[in-house]
């Protein structure tokens, strides 16, 4: 590489346009890198900037001596080579640099910063005692637990865990400390003249797999860890450093842990590392895991971990115990709440009057702090209902009554919001609430827009018309507004998402009086999930198309291509109860192709993402195909002769058959598969059999019997693995070929997990299925096997 850049330089040299022409193109790549480091916030290192100074002196001096003498002279060799190794350099880190960002790319996931980003900011002056050395036990108690943690930060290592009551204001807490100039100036004392590296992650339990697991804790770490270390990408990371394609593998979780382990070793006398965890007890698996991981990374002197969660036995028990590393946040912010409360009641013109008329305005206040326990979520509510009433012009007798019948307990709380609802909105609230307490992520606007439909079926009679701009930002600021007015403070709305305003509004909904309460107001014939498929296809039928050059540029589109397997979703969970209406999957087709049909460069100026999921057109059959992956087997049964007359015709979708997908052995080439989260579904191969399909039709290399045993897990769960066996008796049911060294990978997949109830059941039916099919001629491989297998049970 570096002898190509060389010659561009020397036969460059000749011509005063062609050096700036190619000094230009670099320039463009350098400001290219330069301006994706700015983004991704990644720490650089000054040697681009002085090889670009360098070139940029030396063809200055090239420009100034061409003016000088007569163009046919030719340039000294020295310069011409100097000049050629010049380009060479900056071209080779300008590649590295780019290497780096890849990788740092690849570990950036989509809501690697969504749950720290809604977390609101402290009030101000509020925790502002934790940095403050001359406090005392008159301004604020527990002194002794606030001088332990600015010496914990300055001088010493392992966790310092923050405990506190659910809506105690701990991960506010936590982002104020992550953020805070203080805490780094504590940190850098610590690490002395060691380079100092943070990271963040605020697990969040309502959030998608990433936000509340391991895999997703580890990959944000190292994303920012990496950030600011750039230069050892290319060390502790050499795999990913050095691919070349297009596309970064995905991390797995024993190749992050290696990774950092890796970061550790090279960097033990040369940085210290402190990262803040928030939420464990919104981690979605084993709490002695997380904690044993969190445990494993502290072993080392030069890393420290903030953590915070609720006062649960399993955190008391590991980190509760731990004298000068640990506090307890509700005994500590009663100054602070009664800060929040002084502010926000007297921003209100009316308590101001009344402030200056009744003395017993402190009484009020005092009683208002005592009340919360602790509890910042609670005061926030209750402030914000309270104001609602100054309007009424009440005294301070009538506050004080209004605070009194207000719960103190969250819980408690809830409900009590809930009863005193006007009674005009309990319908379109309840439906709301469910819609919300189902979906598996963050609701859109968008979806939540037809909470107040009566139509079940709304999105079958929406007439596919697509939403300009104005239409579409109109609708989603007049939902939010409606969603507002009708779930007071249960329901918030965030940009262009939806959700609770805390975890425990989603832990009381969760309890089994609360949704019956919901269920009977929504109405028997509401069912979410056929919701969310009326109201996805709602979207697609209206998904602006048109508009002024940049229009689209900051609207909050949900892709359609999510849309679509949201979609999927949905029908196939209807499917399993026998509750959904096929035509929602027959109309989707129509917008889709429509979609489909326009310019794709087109679409690709207008907005910011790849419009669909099929980027070479529809192929025919392709909503039978994502049925069949999704195993939505009422819609394959109705559809039936449809389907034999594709396999009859052999139509394949990206080069597999009809089989294959359902046998999910597509790869992701031209349709934008998810995830593969549930077992394959039996009935929907069983069908597929029934109409023809050959499960011994090689489409490209290996028979389709062959490739699904070969892509077989060797792990698998007990749900799983009877999916499998399953499937593999109607494949030799149904002509399946069992050569030798498949029955190996049979071995070693399904044999090797199973249990002996189920080994027996699999040797029978092999035995049986090879006599038929070759009487006298069972396998005696297969005996013996067997033979040695009950042996060692």
């Amino acid at each position: 590489m570096a002898a190509n850049y060389q010659d561009f330089a020397v036969s460059s040299l000749y011509t005063g346009t062609q050096i700036l022409d190619g000094q230009s193109s670099i320039a463009k790549v350098l400001d290219s890198l330069a301006a994706s480091h700015r983004r991704l916030e990644v720490t650089t290192t000054n040697t681009v900037a002085t090889l670009r100074k360098d070139i940029l002196d030396t063809l200055e001096g090239l420009r100034l001596n061409d003016n000088k003498k007569n163009q046919n002279q030719i340039h000294k060799p020295h310069v011409e080579q100097r000049l050629a190794f010049q380009i060479s350099a900056l071209m080779i880190e300008a590649q590295n640099l780019s290497r780096d960002l890849k990788v740092i790319k690849s570990l950036k996931f989509s809501t690697i910063s969504e749950r720290r980003t809604r977390i609101r900011d402290a009030h101000p002056n509020t925790f502002e005692w934790l940095f403050d050395e001359t406090i005392s036990n008159d301004t604020v108690s527990g002194v002794e637990h606030i001088a332990s943690f600015l010496a914990w930060l300055e001088t010493k290592t392992g966790v310092y865990w923050l405990g506190g009551k659910a809506g105690s204001g701990k991960s506010t807490l936590m982002k104020f400390l992550d953020g805070h100039e203080k805490t780094r100036s504590a940190l850098r004392y610590w690490a002395g003249s060691k380079t100092l590296v943070t990271a963040s992650f605020f697990f969040w339990n309502l959030g998608v797999d990433m936000q509340k697991s391991q895999e997703g804790l580890l990959q944000a770490l190292l994303y920012h860890v990496l950030r600011q270390v750039p230069s050892l990408i290319r060390i502790v990371c050499p795999v990913h450093w050095n691919n070349d394609g297009f596309e970064q593998p995905e991390w797995t979780r024993p190749e992050i842990l290696k990774t950092l382990h890796e970061l550790r070793k090279q960097t033990f006398d040369t940085t210290r590392f402190c990262f803040f965890i928030d939420g464990l007890d919104e981690y979605e698996g084993t709490h002695d895991d997380i904690i044993e991981l969190i445990n494993s990374f502290t072993s080392a002197e030069d890393i420290k971990i903030v953590i915070s969660s609720r006062p649960w036995n399993v955190f008391e028990d590991a980190y509760g115990r731990n004298s000068g590393q640990s506090l307890r946040l509700q005994d500590l912010t009663r100054n602070d709440i009664e800060c929040f409360v002084r502010d926000n009641l007297e921003k209100d013109r009316n308590f101001r009057q009344l402030k200056l008329k009744d003395p017993r305005y402190e009484d009020f206040v005092q009683e208002i702090v005592e009340r919360a326990s602790g509890v910042f979520l609670w005061v926030f509510l209750v402030v914000r209902s309270l104001r609602r009433g100054f309007n009424n012009a009440d005294t301070v007798d009538e506050l004080q009554e209004r605070l009194r019948v207000l719960p103190t307990e969250l819980e408690v709380y809830f409900g009590h919001m809930m009863s005193t609802m006007e009674k005009v909105y309990h319908k379109q609230a309840a439906r709301l609430l469910l819609i919300c307490f189902h979906a598996p992520k963050a609701l859109t606007v968008m979806t939540a827009s037809k909470f107040d439909e009566e139509d079940i079926s709304f999105g079958l009679a929406t007439k596919s018309q697509p939403l300009g701009a104005y239409g579409y930002t109109q609708r989603v600021e007049i939902t939010s507004r409606r969603i507002k007015a009708r779930c007071t403070d249960l329901l918030e709305v965030w940009g262009n998402r939806v959700n609770f305003c805390h975890r425990t509004v989603y832990e009381f909904l969760d309890l089994p009086d609360t949704r019956r309460v919901l269920y009977g107001r929504a109405g028997n014939d509401f069912d979410t999930e056929n919701y969310f498929c009326n109201a996805i296809l709602y979207q697609i039928k209206t998904f602006p198309t048109a508009g002024d050059k940049g229009q689209y540029s900051d609207q909050p589109y949900q892709p359609i291509d999510d849309l679509v397997n949201e979609f999927m979703c949905y029908a196939e969970e209807l499917d399993s109860r026998t509750k959904l209406d096929h035509r929602l999957l027959d109309d989707l087709i129509s917008p889709v192709e429509f979609y489909r049909r326009l310019d794709l460069q087109y679409l690709q100026r207008c907005w910011p993402w790849p419009p669909l999921f099929l980027d070479a057109g529809c192929q025919e059959g392709w909503m039978i195909a994502l049925a069949l992956y999704y195993g939505i087997d009422g819609y394959i049964r109705a559809k039936s002769e449809y389907v034999q007359s594709l396999i009859k015709k052999k139509v394949y979708i990206d080069e597999h058959s009809l089989l294959a997908v359902a046998l999910r052995l597509i790869k992701k080439t031209e349709y934008r598969w998810p995830d593969n989260r549930t077992p394959i579904k039996p009935c929907v191969v069983a069908r597929l059999l029934e109409l023809g399909a050959d499960p011994n039709e090689c489409p490209i290399i290996l028979p389709i019997w062959c490739a699904f045993l070969l892509k077989m897990p060797k792990r698998l769960t007990p749900e799983t693995r009877r999916a499998y066996i399953t499937i593999v008796e109607l494949l030799l049911r149904n002509g399946a070929i069992l050569s030798p060294g498949m029955y190996s990978r049979l071995k070693a997949s399904l044999f090797s997990s199973c249990s002996s109830e189920e080994a027996t059941y699999l040797h029978g039916l092999i035995e049986n299925v090879i006599e038929k099919r070759r009487p006298g001629k069972a396998l005696s491989s297969i005996k013996k096997y067997f033979v040695g297998k009950k042996k060692k049970k």
